[in-house]
């Protein structure tokens, strides 16, 4: 005798092999779908990259990839490209930036954030001229925020760069770090308007001989600033963009900096813009421990000695400090046992528990001044 259990028990086995099978197609109909989904947006990427290419050679920027690449499925888009180039025409004067490779990722679950990596050296030179710099790193990576027509930060941060000048076939060290970063990011305003741009810069261990004494001593830098006076990031040469700055009295903040070279460490803040012609201009206040150190690297002592003869500095010196306390002990130089005194650069202070001087770094349409030393002068940037 069957009993009731017995009676239902076929039908339920033959109801189990659907409730197997069920989920089973609900995931190859969600794969198939995601899949199709996937395909389409990588020709559509495609699509607008080519646009984009067509828009950005109509304005003079000219991008080219020897073996261009979508993948990255099936949860992120990836752009590969080798020997990318960019002929920038519409910068003067016109040059070319090209590269061994580069590659472009975005999550599909966060397709606002776009990562890149690129693979040097990065050889910059004139349009159809041979390379004249060469840039290369142990790895270079950038990020941005937001759409690249509407962004909102950008980092970029490149591992042990080295820069390398092979302009007329002379190979020579330009520079090198053992870290740079730059950030950056909009506080104010749009992309479209008036932004307002928070920026910071760090070098590790960076030096650069072509520069003197004053670059063969490794140094690190992290300053910080606020970038007003920009009407838009609309991409444009860099002269116009320095031009329309100008223009509109535009100015970079200074809001911390710190720079350290052996044993001296200068902090400061101030305000920096551009004159009519394109060179700098502003001042920012410095703090600098073992100031008496940075006139002879920076070569000033030797040109105090080649300018005044000594019995010369000898009748000036007191006059002079009665100017400026300090001032006369310069001029008299290591031979006369003045050596370089801070006093001659500013008041006394005090910066990380260390005995210090306030000094003004001027800069007065591209020429520099370091208290009241000309240490340099810069040409215009445009």
């Amino acid at each position: 005798m069957r009993s009731v259990e017995d009676e239902y028990l076929p039908a339920r086995r033959k109801r189990r092999p659907w409730l197997i099978a069920l989920p089973l197609v609900l995931v190859a109909v969600v794969a198939a779908g995601w899949t199709a989904f996937w395909f389409h947006a990588a020709s559509v990427t495609r699509t607008v990259l080519a646009g984009w290419q067509e828009n950005e050679a109509s304005l003079g920027r000219v991008y080219t990839c020897a073996d261009p690449d979508v993948g990255g499925f099936p949860f992120r888009f990836e752009f590969r490209c080798t020997d990318p180039v960019a002929e920038l025409r519409s910068v003067t004067p016109p040059t070319t930036l090209a590269a061994k490779g580069a590659t472009v990722v975005a999550q599909i679950w966060e397709p606002t954030l776009i990562v890149g990596e690129a693979v040097g050296p990065l050889k910059i030179g004139g349009v159809g001229a041979a390379p004249v710099l060469s840039i290369d790193w142990a790895l270079a990576q950038a990020s941005l925020r937001g759409l690249p027509t509407d962004p909102e930060r950008l980092s970029v941060v490149l591992d042990r760069p080295i820069a390398t000048s092979l302009d007329g076939g002379r190979e020579g060290l330009v520079g090198q770090a053992g870290r740079a970063a730059f950030h950056a990011r909009i506080a104010g305003g749009s992309a479209r308007q008036n932004p307002v741009l928070d920026l910071a810069l760090a070098l590790d261990e960076a030096s650069a001989p072509v520069l003197g004494r004053a670059g063969v001593v490794p140094l690190d830098l992290d300053a910080v600033g606020v970038l007003r006076g920009l009407p838009s990031l609309a991409p444009r040469p860099l002269e116009e963009t320095l031009r329309t700055l100008q223009a509109a009295g535009g100015r970079l903040e200074i809001t911390r900096a710190r720079l350290q070279q052996g044993d001296i460490v200068a902090t400061g803040t101030g305000m920096l813009g551009l004159s009519p012609r394109g060179a700098l201009d502003g001042e920012l206040q410095l703090v600098v421990v073992n100031a008496d150190k940075l006139l002879p690297l920076l070569g000033l002592d030797q040109l105090v000695n080649q300018l005044l003869p000594q019995a010369t500095r000898e009748k000036l010196a007191p006059g002079l400090d009665k100017l400026l306390p300090g001032l006369g002990a310069v001029l008299r130089g290591p031979a006369a046992g003045g050596g370089v005194s801070v006093e001659a650069l500013g008041p006394a202070t005090e910066l990380e528990g260390k005995r210090a001087v306030k000094v003004p770094l001027r800069f007065s349409d591209g020429a520099v001044l370091l208290g009241p030393f000309k240490v340099a002068q810069l040409p215009p940037l445009y």
